[in-house]
């Protein structure tokens, strides 16, 4: 089962640290949104294409709710990839550290290349698009 972190404020600043140089994919998601729910799936198949990429899933449930969130990972096969869940009374605090332009809506994913220049996106992901980010973020050396 997963070790599922929890997520505070400067949790953001932590993650980015520990990948600093190369690209990731920072997922947020919630046990209540079903769209999150169908791309589990698919990520954990993105997953194993490319054990390269750096999978961060970030849950915006309750700290009460984290051993469902750690059963749910496990279910769709992302129980390996580093997972954190909001431990804070105030989630909106904790949503406008990671992006002051985001509201809450999910499924949200941030790209990050390995110069860390994120591109946020609301709404459902596809392998497709996860592939050709892949193919973009990865550094070019001459």
């Amino acid at each position: 089962m997963a070790d599922t972190r929890q997520f505070v404020s400067g949790s953001l600043a932590e993650i980015e640290k520990a990948q600093r140089g190369r690209p990731f994919l920072l997922i947020v998601w919630s046990l209540d949104c079903t769209a999150c729910l169908r791309e589990l799936d698919m990520l954990a198949a993105e997953a194993k294409r490319h054990p390269e990429m750096a999978l961060i899933m970030v849950s915006t449930d309750e700290l009460s709710r984290q051993p469902d969130v750690e059963r749910m990972l496990a279910r769709h096969g992302l129980d390996p990839m580093q997972s954190w869940i909001f431990a804070e009374d105030d989630a909106q605090r904790l949503r406008h550290e990671i992006d002051r332009a985001w509201y809450g809506e999910m499924p949200r994913a941030y790209f990050y290349d390995h110069r860390h220049q994120r591109v946020s996106r609301s709404g459902a992901l596809t392998a497709e698009y996860i592939d050709a980010w892949l193919a973009r973020s990865k550094p070019k050396f001459e």
